[in-house]
């Protein structure tokens, strides 16, 4: 089996989007768990975040894209995701939703900038 080339840009899309989101995520969430007094886990939040990326990237990429044009892929895709990474930082972290939805926001704007950047349209 050998992967397409719209795969390949795809597995370099979503290794970009972890190189930019995990780190992003995790200085925030660390700063805002340190400040509020919530017990950190650098581990649950490298999870939290990894793991928001795998549900919602592949939608993205493969699913939207067959029923919509691309600006509105990518304003759906990243309402899903920011919506999706909040709802676990409030779950697997702890934090309060609207720090939550902050560092999703942040997050993800970082990856969609750097994306644009470096894998333009």
């Amino acid at each position: 089996m050998s992967i397409t080339p719209y795969g390949l840009i795809f597995l370099k899309g979503m290794l970009l989007t972890q190189a930019v989101e995990v780190p992003v995520a995790w200085l925030l969430l660390s700063m805002l768990t340190r400040r509020s007094g919530i017990p950190r886990s650098s581990l649950r939040i490298v999870a939290a975040t990894i793991i928001g990326n795998l549900a919602t990237f592949p939608w993205l990429w493969f699913v939207y894209p067959e029923f919509m044009t691309y600006g509105y892929t990518v304003v759906l895709g990243e309402i899903t995701a920011v919506g999706l990474e909040a709802l676990l930082y409030y779950l697997i972290i702890g934090t309060g939703y609207k720090y939550s939805l902050l560092v999703s926001v942040a997050a993800n704007s970082a990856s969609v900038l750097t994306g644009l950047l470096i894998m333009p349209p």
